[in-house]
């Protein structure tokens, strides 16, 4: 019989702890992995807000039809507009301009808003002598409320007149006045002159020449040499101009109007050209007075798609910063709020706090910083509608603010 051999037993091994040390290095690369898919997230998510604040904050507007956002569903004395709870004008009150392909109207106001089928209908009464749009019809709700010019809006007598800036000549309108005070008018980033509209008739009561005009980067005349709006920067310039062109033709000082955009405009002429020191005063409506707030404030009621979040804080700041190598945006330049040591004309700012489109807190915060020369009214209407919202408290507002001025020693 063989000798029997005894086999050697392999020592235990330490499978807890290599089971352990494979858990942690897996763990390591999953976490690895996440990192790096967030991080080209971000990367992907600022890249595309940072296009997003190109379209929607820089690009010109295209010559092309409005986009009409509201239906026609019932139409008599009011009309029933149906359209989405998330436009700028729904549920807004007060006066109002309805326009269609074929027509324009005006609404003496609003008589109720509704949530329905996930949009909202909004009703609204036709003044008298208005015909309102057929059923059925596609139509836009306007804060201008007059669409037209000063001779068929108020019975003004105006001209066309051009005057030259450093890249072009732009169109403009001249109302005569009886005063060697000039007011010059600026609509805001994609308007036309036809904003000016619910303001000349207390300008002209005033005895002021008037001049609204246009400027770069609307729709058919010269684009800035960047293709982007500039946010005073550049178009500042133009204004510029227009004050040179009333200085050449008479005027001894001027008055400043602007609406929403035209605020960056008029806070750089305000802080940068000579003649700043011969402006009666200013009256700005939801100004702009800081881009990188502005868009800050935009973000912050945006939402991500998909996940249908908040957009953070930190990737609107990853956006603006990859947006200032992209496109020149100059975010220090462009805050307004950062100069006003510099601004020494009397203001008169008129903001809604409901303002979606240009936050309420930076004209609080001009009135806060520069109590002296700043009077801020605060109204309950949203974006450039605290006219439409109560058109004799502003007429009365802005005519005790201009001959208060002329009143003080």
């Amino acid at each position: 019989m063989g000798k029997r051999t005894s086999q050697a037993q392999p020592e235990a091994q330490p499978r807890a702890r290599r089971k352990r040390h494979s858990l942690v290095g897996s763990l390591v690369r999953w976490l690895a992995v996440v990192v790096a898919v967030l991080a080209v997230l971000f990367l992907l998510g600022g890249w595309y807000y940072s296009g997003e604040i190109r379209s929607g904050a820089l690009e010109p507007p295209s010559d092309e039809p409005p986009t009409y956002g509201w239906e026609v569903t019932d139409a008599g004395g009011t009309v029933s507009l149906k359209g989405s709870s998330d436009t700028d004008q729904a549920g807004q009150a007060g006066v109002s301009g309805i326009e269609w392909d074929s027509g324009y109207a005006q609404s003496s106001r609003l008589v109720s808003s509704t949530d329905a089928d996930g949009g909202v209908i909004d009703v609204r009464a036709i003044e008298p002598g208005n015909q309102p749009p057929a059923v059925g019809t596609e139509v836009r709700v306007d804060q201008y409320y007059w669409d037209t010019d000063p001779l068929q809006a108020h019975g003004m007598e105006f001209e066309s007149i051009f005057y030259s800036s450093n890249i072009s000549s732009f169109p403009a309108w001249y109302i005569e006045g009886t005063t060697d005070t000039w007011a010059i008018v600026v609509h805001g980033k994609g308007g036309t002159l036809a904003e000016s509209l619910r303001i000349l008739p207390t300008l002209k009561d005033l005895g002021y020449h008037i001049m609204v005009i246009s400027y770069r980067n609307d729709v058919g005349e010269a684009r800035d040499p960047s293709g982007y709006f500039t946010y005073g920067e550049s178009d500042w310039a133009d204004l510029a101009a227009a004050v040179t062109y009333a200085r050449a033709h008479g005027a001894r000082d001027h008055v400043l109007v602007g609406y929403s955009y035209a605020g960056t405009i008029i806070s750089n002429f305000l802080t940068e050209h000579p003649l700043r020191n011969s402006t009666k005063a200013a009256i700005l409506d939801s100004p702009v007075l800081s881009f990188s707030d502005t868009i800050d404030f935009r973000a912050s009621l945006s939402t991500l798609p998909i996940i249908r979040t908040g957009v953070p804080d930190a990737l609107t700041g990853f956006a603006k910063w990859i947006a200032s190598w992209r496109f020149d945006i100059d975010w220090v330049g462009t805050d307004y709020l950062s100069k006003t040591g510099q601004m020494h004309t009397p203001l008169l700012i008129f903001h809604g706090t409901p303002d979606t489109s240009v936050p309420y807190a930076t004209s609080k915060e001009l009135a806060v910083t520069r109590p002296d020369i700043t009077t801020l009214i605060t109204t309950d209407a949203g974006h450039t509608r605290s006219w439409n919202l109560d058109p004799v408290a502003y007429d009365e507002t802005i005519k005790a603010f201009l001959t208060g001025l002329d009143e003080s020693p």
